[in-house]
């Protein structure tokens, strides 16, 4: 009579399809080094450090998902098409054996690209809390300025439930539901006041400047003021 499976209802297809899944939706869009580089995005180390997994492993899911391609990587994948083996990949690129592997796609998993517009304006935000997370306080305050310059255009909601979006001119900022400007000296003045409280604000009110009712959904977007649940 045979041993009954430890875990009968694991299926290693399936977990690591969800897996590839959400490495990939985390990444966001594929990088390419035929095109521009983006310095801002998702790297292969933050996506690792995310799911708990090694680099190699990152890399090699988010080829499997058609997000990361290099030359490196289409070199290998061109030997490997070619017929050569693993072994004689790695004495031809003089690469080691486990970064050869890392470099081909996975074989038994089926992956369809989904649409990923949707998820680009997370993985911004995603990028400036990282950046944010780095810093001491006195670099957060010289860098803020640039970060929400980075953000304009993107879509925030306020307290009350509307939706609006700003741009940057000069040193002033413009919401499209606001004819007169919030100055970076106001915006400085309501981010201090976030420093002070360790980022625990109750309200726009308790930030108590002018735009106070935008400021403060941008903050808790770039992960600067702390929401219940978060």
């Amino acid at each position: 009579m045979p041993m009954p499976k430890r875990k009968p209802y694991y299926n290693p297809t399936s977990t690591m399809q969800e897996l590839l899944t959400a490495v990939c939706e985390f990444y966001g869009e594929p990088v390419d080094d035929r095109k521009e580089d983006d310095p801002d995005h998702v790297s292969l180390h933050d996506v690792a450090e995310e799911f708990n997994i090694t680099v190699m492993k990152a890399r090699k899911l988010l080829i499997t998902g058609g997000r990361y391609s290099t030359s490196l990587s289409r070199k290998v994948q061109e030997l490997h098409a070619q017929g050569l083996t693993v072994a004689q990949i790695t004495e031809k690129t003089g690469l080691k054996r486990s970064s050869v592997n890392s470099y081909l796609p996975y074989t038994n998993i089926v992956y369809n690209l989904p649409d990923i517009s949707i998820k680009a304006e997370r993985q911004k935000q995603y990028r400036v809390r990282k950046r944010n997370n780095a810093r001491t306080d006195a670099e957060k305050e010289e860098k803020l300025w640039q970060e929400l310059t980075y953000l304009q255009g993107c879509l925030f909601t306020t307290s009350k439930g509307l939706d609006f979006t700003y741009r940057i001119r000069g040193g002033e900022m413009f919401g499209d539901r606001k004819e007169k400007s919030i100055t970076k000296a106001t915006v400085m003045k309501a981010y201090g006041k976030v420093i002070e409280l360790d980022g625990v604000v109750k309200g726009p009110k308790v930030l108590g400047t002018f735009g106070a009712s935008y400021l403060y959904p941008i903050f808790v977007k770039m992960g600067l003021i702390k929401t219940a649940g978060a």
